[in-house]
């Protein structure tokens, strides 16, 4: 009787024994993880608040300014962006285009101040963007970008991101101006309907449109579109560049786009490559000079035409 004893006594023994190993595993898991929470903690913040902009912004100073900016990001050896400069007037709109990789959203980021250049010096309305409050700097701009982050909540939320304390009415303003209206109506529990993670109900026209509302709702000075419609069908892209026909009204516009139709009535088109400044210059003078926008143009036509 004392085998099978032993036998039941070391097979229960068996089940604490490995719950004890397993444990330890976890733990040395848990302590690696706690050493990368703690080095991102650490980190030193490479870009923080500057001492503030109290001067009215001046009409005659650029609403955005660029001289002679330098910017690699950390770990790559070659810059992302290469003595660029150029202007923006306010009120106008002016285009960015250049192949994939050539610099476009590293501006725009650049004048959000997620980075800060590593030479030369980028201003809005005649004041360097360092000198700014990072909220003060952020309230006046207005970014749509091509990729819209929308969080696990109702769409009443996630459009009052921009603007927290706006009242109802201004809400429903701003869904009205970006198309939303007729959508949100079938929704069973309109603006209070839950969206998903990441907006995962919705459809990437309509996350455009709630990224455009947001925008509307902020109603910043400046707006910055980040490629907007480049992952749009045909009918979506029509809604969409209706609602930023008439968010670019009174507003000084900074657009990134890959389809040249879209821009060719911008006041002025900056075409980059490999982070430099090629040519600048508005649609027909750029097309008749016969350099890398003429090509990029040709090169689009002939795609569509092809399909």
């Amino acid at each position: 009787g004392i085998l099978p004893l032993l036998t039941l006594l070391a097979m229960s023994a068996f089940l604490p024994v490995s719950e004890i190993a397993n444990i330890g595993r976890q733990l040395a898991d848990t302590l690696g993880s706690t050493r990368r929470l703690y080095a991102v903690h650490d980190e030193t913040v490479s870009v923080s608040d500057g001492p503030g902009v109290s001067s009215k912004p001046s009409k005659q100073a650029p609403a955005l300014e660029m001289f002679e900016v330098d910017f690699a990001y950390f770990g790559i050896n070659r810059n992302a962006l290469s003595k660029v400069s150029f202007s923006v007037a306010q009120g106008s709109t002016v285009a960015l285009v250049g192949p994939s990789g050539s610099g476009k959203t590293t501006i725009a980021h650049l004048m959000m101040r997620f980075w800060d250049p590593d030479c030369g010096i980028a201003r809005m309305n005649g004041h360097d963007i360092r000198n700014y409050e990072l909220a003060d700097l952020r309230q006046k701009i207005a970014l749509v970008a091509q990729d819209t982050f929308l969080f696990n909540n109702t769409l009443r939320a996630n459009i009052l991101i921009a603007q927290p304390l706006a009242g109802e009415a201004d809400v429903q303003r701003a869904v009205e101006q970006a198309v939303l209206a007729d959508f949100v109506s079938e929704l069973p529990k309109g603006l209070d309907t839950p969206v998903g993670e990441r907006g995962m109900q919705l459809s990437g026209g309509q996350r455009q449109r709630v990224a455009i509302a947001r925008a509307f709702l902020k109603n910043a000075p400046i707006l910055i579109l980040d490629e907007a419609t480049s992952h749009l069908d045909s009918i979506s892209e029509n809604l969409v560049r209706e609602a930023l026909d008439k968010l670019r009204l009174d507003r000084t516009t900074l657009v990134i786009a890959h389809r040249l139709s879209t821009i060719s009535d911008a006041d002025q088109i900056i075409v980059l490559d490999e982070g430099k400044v090629m040519e600048t210059g508005d649609h027909s003078s750029l097309v008749s000079g016969g350099g890398l926008y003429a090509h990029l143009v040709s090169r689009q036509l002939s795609a569509s035409a092809v399909k």
